[in-house]
């Protein structure tokens, strides 16, 4: 009896130590009409139930790359915005001189006309 549930806390505190970079964790364990339940906050879930001797351990990971795939997201959106707000202020500079130009070519016109 000491003997199985020693080796249940070895066996939980090995997942545990493997699973301390995951996600979400859910550990349940049963021995002989005595349940722990241990949760923490993250993607994977471990669940492990043993009754007497026998052990059986189910992991469920769903992968942690839906958080970097978000940033990745994220990153390809603010760059795409950056680029827009540069393209916007590059046409406007491009605009405002063109219309200088334009305005110069204008008074230079005016000034021929009112000498000759």
């Amino acid at each position: 009896m000491r003997f199985s549930i020693v080796f249940v806390f070895s066996v939980l505190g090995c997942l545990l130590l493997i699973q301390e970079g995951s996600s979400t964790t859910t550990t349940t364990t049963t021995t002989d009409a005595t349940t722990t339940t241990t949760d923490s906050s993250d993607t994977t879930t471990t669940t492990t139930t043993t009754t007497d001797s026998t052990s059986t351990t189910t992991t469920t990971a769903s992968s942690s790359s839906s958080s970097s795939a978000e940033a990745r997201r994220r990153r390809r959106a603010r760059r795409r915005r950056l680029a827009r707000q540069r393209q916007r202020r590059e046409r406007r500079r491009q605009r405002r001189t063109q219309r200088l130009r334009q305005q110069l070519k204008n008074k230079r016109r005016e000034l021929k006309q009112l000498r000759g």
